[in-house]
């Protein structure tokens, strides 16, 4: 008897901590993926094939989401297009793209990685009141970023992930 409530006990304690971190890691997994949530907010075509648009993103703090912003600028260009400007559709287009090139994307989107290259935030570093939003345990920054547009195609042409324009069909 004294075995089976010991038995018991173990059990009940065993399913209070799997239902712990199952909440714990579905927060954490939230987290995560509002990291890569953005949103855009077209400024301006900018000369010698740049664009110019805010971009807000999440992250944990406002570096984070200052470094997050910088790397959904270049998905957005890549992937889903800047609407209201001449880029309403992404650079790539082809269907699974991201699921061929994982590697590539990979490397490219790493800490620190290549995409660095091709984008730069416009503004002095400060952030407007109304651009900073406290969202849960994450911060919302909206930053004015430059993407260098026609350097990045010529990235992802030189990679094979695109075809270049004057490829033909």
């Amino acid at each position: 008897m004294k075995i089976r409530r010991t038995v018991f006990a173990l059990l009940c304690m065993l399913m209070c901590v799997t239902a712990a971190y199952a909440q714990k890691e579905k927060e954490r997994d939230k987290n995560t993926l509002m990291e890569d949530e953005y949103e855009v907010k077209f400024i301006r075509t900018a000369v010698e094939g740049n664009i110019l648009f805010k971009i807000y993103s999440y992250g944990k703090n406002e570096d984070a989401s200052i470094e997050n912003a910088k790397r959904n600028a270049i998905k957005a260009v890549l992937f889903t297009g800047i609407p209201g400007s001449d880029l309403q559709k992404p650079l790539i287009t082809t269907p699974g793209a991201i699921e061929t090139h994982k590697d590539y994307f990979n490397v490219f989107f790493k800490k620190g990685g290549k995409y660095l290259q091709y984008v730069a935030l416009s503004t002095d570093g400060s952030i407007d009141s109304d651009d900073r939003l406290r969202v849960g345990k994450m911060t919302k920054i909206g930053v004015a970023v430059l993407v260098q547009k026609a350097a990045l195609r010529k990235e992802m042409e030189d990679a094979g992930i695109i075809r270049s324009l004057g490829s033909g069909f």
